[in-house]
């Protein structure tokens, strides 16, 4: 299956498309002054620093070039296919200016083509965008389908944190690139993007301006709201004996408000609906609360009416990421 889907993407590609490869050096994580937070940053270290990553054209375009980037998790499973990370970049064009940059996290299923358009619009407005593909996901997924967010809570926890660890890499590899402003490289994640990153910007407080659009905080709260989406999880841990209470007891180490005030409140900014049935607004605003109340914008309608809005939500996370870093107090 594997060497299938290689051969399809080849077909895709362009036969003289041009591919680079190196290699990239991921950088440590700023320790933590609170011991009990330190303790848990740790399990977000990457022992094996240097990581290799091979970028292969797809199209050129007036505007931006689309590319695939492949390398390899830092997350050896057991499954072969989600073992290397699989990513879309879309390089604006204009030389060797370094422009800010952003990793982005998609949602928890359906198309992303909506979301490659989020891509295409901020290149337009010079932003490199890395779409990364998520454990289990696309290129990532398995002829035996395993999901991200399962019944499983342990291989559930397992995959956020490898989604964390992968997003550390994609955003080592923005940051070096010689076209990107290191200082300026920030997460950009819808839905159940917005929640693995926050959860990464707030482990790797190296991460820049960026916007977390429909997400939140308190994932236990989330997974016993009693959506649709999460039905089959809430049935599965109220099975195995899990309150909301306990469950946050067990889930802190991959929780975002556990590492959200590591994060620059000035640099976040988060676009949420008023009636979200999905992500409670009680949810919302501990995240929002945790992070330090950063700025927060509301579209009307409940989670997905984000699908009609979309054109808003694109100039907002294009105007913020293009701002510059905001001043440290006293400089």
């Amino acid at each position: 299956m594997r060497a299938a889907l290689f051969l399809l993407l080849g077909l895709l590609a362009p036969q003289d498309a041009a591919v680079e490869k190196g290699s990239c050096t991921g950088r440590a994580l700023r320790p933590s002054p609170d011991p009990a937070l330190q303790e848990l940053l740790a399990k977000f270290e990457i022992a094996d620093k240097e990581f290799a990553w091979e970028l292969k054209e797809l199209k050129a375009g007036a505007k931006f070039t689309v590319s695939w980037l492949t390398f390899p998790s830092a997350v050896k499973s057991d499954v072969e296919e989600n073992n290397t990370v699989w990513a879309k970049y879309w390089r604006p064009a204009g030389g060797d200016e370094r422009k800010p940059a952003a990793v982005v996290l998609h949602w928890l299923g359906g198309s992303f083509e909506a979301l490659e358009l989020v891509c295409a619009r901020m290149a337009e407005s010079g932003i490199h965008a890395l779409m990364m593909y998520q454990p289990h996901y696309g290129p990532r997924r398995s002829r035996a389908k395993e999901k991200m967010l399962g019944v499983d809570l342990e291989k559930s926890m397992a995959n956020v944190r490898q989604a964390v660890l992968d997003a550390r890499r994609s955003g080592d590899w923005l940051a070096a690139r010689p076209d990107v402003d290191p200082a300026r490289v920030g997460i950009v994640g819808i839905s159940l993007g917005a929640v693995t990153g926050s959860l990464a910007a707030g482990v790797d407080d190296r991460f820049g301006r960026s916007v977390f659009v429909i997400g939140g905080g308190d994932v236990p709260g989330i997974l016993f709201n009693g959506s649709k989406e999460v039905a089959a999880q809430k049935k599965s841990l109220e099975e195995a004996g899990y309150t909301p209470e306990k469950l946050r007891e067990t889930w802190k180490g991959v929780e975002p408000c556990t590492f959200a005030s590591r994060m620059r409140a000035a640099e976040i900014l988060l676009i949420n609906a008023e009636e979200d049935e999905v992500i409670p607004k009680a949810c919302t605003m501990k995240l929002h609360e945790a992070i330090g109340r950063p700025e927060i914008k509301w579209i009307k309608g409940g989670h997905y009416a984000i699908a009609i809005q979309m054109g808003v939500v694109i100039r907002d996370i294009v105007a913020h990421l293009g701002n510059p870093p905001p001043k440290e107090p006293g400089k």
